[in-house]
């Protein structure tokens, strides 16, 4: 289902997974998080949050952002050679997707993050199965000095929602 919400500053996009969806979801979750361990990938998880929780909600929302630039998701399970984005428009940007459960959460980037590794960063808000597509901004809007913030788990970069570009 897919429906218009209008909030303050923008018109966001709510979708909810149906169950193939939803079962895509929980399948790619585990057995990226299963391959990402044997092959020694440092969990970077920093919340407190379960790993099984962090990685059902980021792969959800990279299938709901997915739905809404209408590309198909990549469903590989092999960590290693994956790129730095996780999806590429039709027009061929390459597209960072951040899920948080928050409604005032932010958009955030660990330090590491470069400019160059991807076009965008888009923000989805919800829980499993349901979302909101909120906002966006350029990789070098988000990935800037004045952008460092500690939020309770160390630095990185951060962006309020008041912040991010909306959707047309």
């Amino acid at each position: 289902m897919t429906t218009m919400l209008k909030i303050y500053w923008a018109i966001i996009m709510r979708i909810t997974l149906n169950q193939a969806e939803q079962k895509l979801a929980m399948y790619l979750a585990k057995a990226r998080y299963l391959n990402a361990r044997n092959n020694g990938t440092k969990d970077l998880k920093v919340g407190g949050q379960s790993n099984e929780e962090t990685d059902l909600e980021g792969i959800a929302g990279e299938l709901v952002a997915c739905k809404f630039f209408n590309v198909y998701p990549d469903t590989e399970t092999n960590l290693k050679d994956l790129p730095k984005y996780d999806l590429l428009t039709s027009k061929g940007s390459r597209v960072d997707v951040k899920t948080t459960k928050y409604k005032n959460g932010r958009l955030l980037a660990t330090l590491n993050k470069k400019v160059c590794e991807v076009d965008i960063y888009v923000l989805v808000i919800g829980s499993f199965p349901v979302y909101d597509v909120v906002g966006w901004a350029k990789s070098e809007e988000l990935i800037a000095d004045q952008n460092i913030m500690n939020l309770g788990r160390g630095d990185g970069y951060a962006l309020s929602q008041d912040q991010l570009r909306a959707f047309k």
